[in-house]
């Protein structure tokens, strides 16, 4: 069972500047030039907490200014528990789309628990860094992206009500051009029965793995050294919840780059597990994205420079992959097309294994020009269109306790850092 409660939230007041000017991304997804962007924007950008540099001084730095924005009425802390409906308005494909959820302190449970699921493995060096980041500070910075099937359809009307009664209480544009709408709703009995059907309800992590394992770390960490009682803040995630059905729930692929020539008995080596079909395109140089895209409409996947300069779709057979699936997995976690490939593709043609994945034999996108742009630099290169996943396959697959790959969804847009941050003192 999934607990979940209101928290006292950290917020920027007007002292601290337009929130357009405070938003950042989640901290791994913050590119060097973006960092200095966003910190050109406002001395007190949410980067400079998010994603701070210096080393390992850097950690008591963000506990600095923390402090020292609260000292100077930059920060301040809601004066009673609050849950907060939140909204991001964002254009994907020439498509507006919003996509709305509520931010509350969801319990911080080890995955054998059950009420909170995850969908794909994480590595540990991000963890670390978080979880010292957490220590120096008390303070989570960003939310756990979380799924509730939300059955009874309360989390919905919870959120369409709050959205109607009134105007938001904040509003910024982020540095990519999204628009971040947050209410407070000051939350006692009456607001939590309404969303009490959750209750009942399995989250699934979205993004944000390394935050929630992180703040499980650290609530293990603070009850060591004190008595945590059952509903204090260090036992919590800050995390926003999304309903399934929410039309906003936009999944990129990530397509995978390999920094090598493709062997030239390539062909023998996939066997007869794919279809391949080459492919001359026609569209002109600034529709090439576009067209690529296109290609992977009843296709597993499009490959780019298997020959030098071709282009190839692949299509399973329903022949058995050459690669070795591990025992035990469903049709279903071997039919995603992150797996499709790893063991259909880069283990029958350069012998990848997870160990070589794990030292960056692949380099990752989720953006087609970003792909072409790799391959322009590296000409030798091949690279692979993948389709998402879908969010079906994302809860069916984390029900079954069958994690995908690193690397296996986007979730698009990412969170905004800035709105509310969560400090975990009682």
């Amino acid at each position: 069972m999934s607990q979940f409660q209101p928290f006292r939230g950290l917020r920027y007041t007007a002292a601290a500047g337009p929130l357009s000017e405070l938003l950042a991304p989640p901290y791994d997804v913050i590119t060097p030039a973006q960092q200095r962007a966003l910190e050109e924007r406002n001395p007190r950008n949410s980067v400079r907490l998010e994603n701070a540099g210096g080393g390992e001084g850097r950690y008591a730095g963000v506990d600095a200014l923390l402090k020292q924005w609260q000292s100077e009425g930059a920060l301040a802390r809601d004066a009673t528990p609050m849950l907060y409906v939140y909204e991001q308005r964002f254009t994907e494909d020439g498509r507006e789309y919003l996509r709305k959820a509520v931010l509350a302190a969801v319990e911080a449970q080890p995955w054998e628990e059950g009420a909170v699921k995850p969908h794909e493995y994480t590595m540990s060096g991000p963890k670390e860094d978080r979880l010292k980041l957490l220590q120096a500070t008390g303070v989570q910075l960003s939310p756990v992206f979380m799924i509730a099937r939300d059955r009874a359809g309360m989390l919905t009307a919870f959120i369409e009500s709050t959205v109607a009664s009134r105007e938001p209480d904040v509003l910024g544009t982020s540095i990519d051009g999204d628009s971040h709408r947050l209410w407070a709703i000051e939350s006692g009995t009456y607001e939590m029965r309404q969303l009490a059907p959750l209750l009942a309800e399995s989250f699934y992590i979205a993004d944000g793995h390394h935050r929630y394992e992180t703040a499980v770390n650290y609530r293990d960490w603070r009850a060591a050294s004190e008595v945590l009682g059952p509903s204090h803040p260090a036992r919590f995630a800050m995390s926003a919840i999304v309903a399934a059905s929410d039309p906003g729930l936009v999944i990129r692929p990530i397509h995978r780059m390999v920094p090598r020539e493709a062997p030239s008995d390539w062909m023998d080596r996939l066997g007869d597990a794919f279809a391949v079909a080459h492919v001359k395109l026609v569209r002109g140089e600034a529709e090439r994205s576009d067209e690529l895209i296109s290609l992977l409409d009843g296709a597993d996947a499009v490959a780019i420079n298997l020959n030098p300069g071709q282009v190839h779709r692949l299509k399973r057979t329903g022949s058995p992959l050459r690669g070795s699936i591990p025992q035990g997995m469903s049709d279903e976690w071997a039919a995603i097309a992150p797996n499709v490939l790893r063991y259909g593709v880069l283990e029958p043609l350069w012998g990848i294994s997870d160990d070589d994945l794990r030292a960056g034999a692949v380099v990752y996108s989720h953006d087609c020009d970003e792909v072409l742009e790799f391959l322009d630099d590296n000409p030798h290169a091949v690279a692979f269109l993948l389709n998402p996943v879908s969010i079906e396959s994302v809860i069916s697959l984390a029900d079954k306790g069958e994690r995908m790959p690193q690397k296996s969804t986007f979730f698009h847009p990412k969170l905004g850092t800035g709105l509310v941050f969560n400090p975990l003192d009682a």
